[in-house]
């Protein structure tokens, strides 16, 4: 049993890896957002859709990805998700045109998605009975810290060794993502006579139920105003007068927050529940954060702070959820539905604020359309709470 229980803690390191691996690999692109309009001779639109592309496949493939894990078990389906991400990584950092830029990002996305469904749910298969908050508290670290450092050194690194060197950089840590994957992972010896019972997949979805839906809605509204601050903010603060290397800085002030306090509120959800309450208190104040950062851009820094604070409410609370939601034979549906939810938001927020900022001429509607997703993430996160319960007594049923 100690073995066990101390073997569980290499789990989530290791996966935890995996996911700092995918971040520095996803915000390779905002840093150098500027150098990529200005070599290829495309328009911010254009270069935002680099980090669309890089998420489309969870729209397509997340769903089929969590029942293919579920089936096949993660150490297959894992090996190679990782691997594709590792190529696609290497496609862009020799890439000479933007339609190879995009194809190398839409696969290691393809990558990518698989992936991000086995993560949380080997997290899940190991820690559902305990400490269930603190481990996904602590995973969720690797995305802020991954971000932190891409959005603080990418750029610095491009405009001095060239923008392919942090490419260059990401590919180091997929291809050692994907050996650590390789020799640590392995499955809860319950796991084993779980995951028996063959399903249609419409009986699966059935089988899950609505509350994983609304769990993936709120995580995509989160993932659309994200995603589209972290591409764009680099580039506003330049708009602003600050130099690459400050604008980075500036830009990263959010995950810090969310770095620091994400095992502290898996901590908290462990002790004292509230989820969904967690998760509308973050949507609020962020929602509000997002329409002043451009009406008093004088208070920019309080405000980047501030969306760290209470963004690192959310990540914790929305892993946690679907132990609460599923039964473990729908486990990898379950995360599979959140990762083709989150495509829709991470694939459309970006376009849609770097075609605002095209039209307009400034970044003004952009951070009024993250507004607008966060306020959408209160309303879906209400409707969870109206139906909570009956979608926690389907789960014991």
């Amino acid at each position: 049993m100690n073995v066990t229980h101390g073997y569980r803690w290499t789990i989530m390191w290791l996966m935890t890896f995996c996911l700092f691996a995918h971040a520095i690999t996803f915000q390779s692109i905002p840093p150098i957002l500027g150098i990529l309009v200005t070599t290829f001779g495309i328009s911010y639109a254009r270069a935002g859709g680099l980090m669309s592309l890089y998420s489309l496949p969870r729209i397509f493939l997340a769903l089929p990805g969590g029942v293919l894990v579920d089936r096949y078990g993660a150490k297959r389906i894992g090996s190679v998700a990782l691997l594709a991400m590792a190529l696609g990584t290497t496609t862009v950092s020799l890439a000479g045109s933007y339609w190879v830029l995009g194809l190398g990002r839409l696969v290691a996305g393809a990558g990518v998605t698989v992936f991000n469904v086995i993560s949380p749910m080997a997290i899940t298969s190991w820690f559902h009975d305990r400490e269930i908050g603190l481990s996904m508290g602590v995973f969720n670290t690797a995305m802020p810290f991954g971000t932190i450092l891409a959005l603080n050194f990418m750029g610095v690194i491009a405009l001095r060794f060239g923008w392919r060197t942090p490419i260059s950089i990401t590919l180091v840590s997929c291809i050692l993502a994907l050996c650590l994957f390789l020799m640590l992972y392995r499955k809860r010896e319950y796991e084993r006579h779980v995951n028996k019972e063959k399903m249609d997949l419409s009986t699966t979805i059935k089988k899950a139920g609505l509350g994983i839906w609304l769990v993936g809605s709120a995580w995509a509204l989160f993932n659309a105003s994200q995603i589209t601050y972290f591409t764009y903010a680099p580039d506003y603060f330049i708009t602003l007068g600050e130099d690459i290397t400050h604008a980075g800085l500036l830009a990263s002030y959010p995950m810090w927050g969310a770095m620091i306090l994400s095992p502290l509120v898996g901590i908290m959800i462990d002790k004292i529940g509230k989820k969904w309450l967690m998760i509308s208190v973050s949507f609020g104040a962020m929602a509000v954060l997002y329409y002043l950062m451009p009406r008093f851009p004088a208070h920019s820094a309080m405000y980047a702070i501030s969306l760290g604070v209470f963004a690192a409410l959310l990540p914790p609370a929305i892993f946690a959820l679907p132990a609460e939601l599923l039964p473990p034979s729908v486990m990898g549906l379950g995360f599979g539905i959140i990762g083709t939810s989150v495509g829709v938001g991470a694939a459309l927020g970006p376009y849609v604020a770097g075609s605002l900022r095209d039209v307009t001429g400034n970044y003004m509607w952009s951070f009024n359309a993250m507004a607008i997703f966060a306020v959408l993430g209160v309303l879906t996160m209400l409707l969870l709470d109206g139906q909570k319960g009956k979608a926690m007594q389907h789960n014991r049923g």
